[in-house]
């Protein structure tokens, strides 16, 4: 296959972007290397694996660089963790290996281009979250790294990201660090909550990933880690209820629901939703104790849910 002008490298990407929307649920769940090499069997006309090994990847008939893979963000030397700046914009190291240079290449014509690319972030082995498009906003040289912005990219529940606006003030744009790096932990812990409850709420079994939630049992503003046994996933509704303390976990698991919807009648949603998981064990827990619901944080919740009523 012979080199692609511009507006066939555009057109592959977007056919790229709108495969990855499609099996990642709109952004709903992660994908396994194994998933993404799967784009290869889609259609004759993506000949183009979408990611390589760690790093940088530009296939050589491309224009510019089509992704950057990150590893595992708590592997403690690993050279691709990521940091991202006070202005929102995530730094991706340049490849140092001699031989290799063509790579950040790539990245210099994608951002001379304005072409978008993937941003692949591991949250487990071989297990990545996808953010597309993304745009290389800058090239620093002397630190050798890409700056990519996260601004528009698919989010966790297919919506599109808006909340960086180029027109923000200096305070905002000081903001925005906080709010990408809050959005990239929000991202890996329900990524890996999903993992451990196989994509099922704990409380009715619910196992489409568009309509679950990772919820925090202890949440941020209480000191809730961002760990797995501080997680149930939850269908909206239940997370909801979870988070209007119209339904309680206790210490054993057992799911309590408010006094005065047990006495409600409002048909079958709130009959079977509800008042039939009273006093019920959670349906759905990790199989790997180590991921199961911290017994202290769920006694600590539970408290706020019997002061509340």
């Amino acid at each position: 296959m012979g080199p692609l002008d511009l507006a066939q490298d555009r057109a592959f990407r977007e056919m790229a972007f709108g495969w990855l929307a499609k099996n990642s649920s709109n952004g709903s769940r992660s994908l396994t290397r194994h998933e993404i090499d799967g784009f290869q069997e889609h259609k004759p006309e993506a000949p183009h694996r979408l990611m390589n090994q760690e790093g940088i990847w530009k296939p050589a008939p491309l224009v510019a660089t089509l992704s950057v893979t990150s590893g595992v963000a708590s592997s403690r030397h690993n050279p691709y963790v990521d940091r991202v700046t006070d202005s929102g914009l995530v730094e991706y190291a340049f490849t140092e290996a001699p031989k290799k240079q063509y790579q950040n290449d790539g990245l210099r014509l994608a951002h001379a281009h304005g072409l978008p690319i993937i941003y692949f972030r591991a949250v487990r082995k071989s297990v990545y979250d996808a953010y597309f498009p993304v745009h290389v906003m800058g090239i620093d040289e002397g630190r050798r790294v890409a700056l990519l912005n996260l601004a528009e990219t698919l989010g966790p529940h297919g919506r599109i990201d808006v909340d960086f606006a180029p027109q923000l003030g200096e305070i905002e744009v000081k903001y925005r660090g906080q709010v990408v790096r809050r959005r990239l932990h929000q991202r890996d812990f329900r990524s890996n909550v999903m993992f451990a409850y196989t994509s099922r709420c704990s409380v009715c079994s619910l196992g489409h990933a568009q309509l679950l939630d990772a919820a925090h049992i202890l949440p941020d503003s209480r000191g809730g880690s961002p760990e797995i046994s501080n997680g149930l996933a939850l269908c909206k509704i239940h997370h909801a209820a979870y988070d209007a303390n119209i339904m309680g976990v206790d210490s054993d698991r057992r799911v309590h629901i408010r006094a005065d919807i047990l006495r409600e009648v409002d048909g079958p949603v709130l009959e079977h939703g509800f008042q039939k998981r009273h006093r019920e064990m959670l349906r759905v827990v990790p199989e790997d104790q180590k991921f199961s619901p911290n017994r202290e944080y769920l006694a600590a919740r539970f408290e706020e849910f019997q002061s509340a009523n």
